[in-house]
């Protein structure tokens, strides 16, 4: 799946599933630019904070609503977290891409696999 979430934009750069554990199951990369200055500890730390924050946003959602993703935007690029099954679909994208019409491709794409955000309450 994450092969088919880069090919959805030429300007998504990263794409991959983390575990309920904050480890990388899979993940594909088409611009190394983004972490190759990131050491693999860094790399870790930074999965599992990705991990951490679905699921403390999802704590919410008696009260606040059904979490679809988290967005957010650094200084050149903007990082979506899908959550997915019992992780999350981590996702690193240009800032120049269009933010909605990009999610709801990708949320079409994890219904396709079966998993759409409906699935996933």
């Amino acid at each position: 799946m994450c092969q088919d979430i880069l090919s959805i934009h030429p300007k998504i750069h990263f794409s991959c599933y983390i575990n309920r554990n904050g480890r990388i199951v899979e993940s594909r990369l088409c611009d190394d630019r983004l972490i190759k200055d990131l050491t693999s500890h860094e790399l870790e730390i930074r999965h599992m904070q990705c991990k951490l924050q679905s699921s403390m946003n999802q704590e919410f959602e008696d009260k606040v609503g059904h979490l679809d993703y988290t967005l957010i935007c650094r200084e050149s690029i903007f990082e979506f977290i899908f959550p997915f099954y019992e992780g999350v679909i981590f996702v690193i994208v240009d800032k120049e891409i269009p933010i909605q019409s990009t999610s709801k491709k990708i949320l079409q794409l994890m219904t396709v696999f079966g998993f759409g955000s409906n699935n996933l309450r």
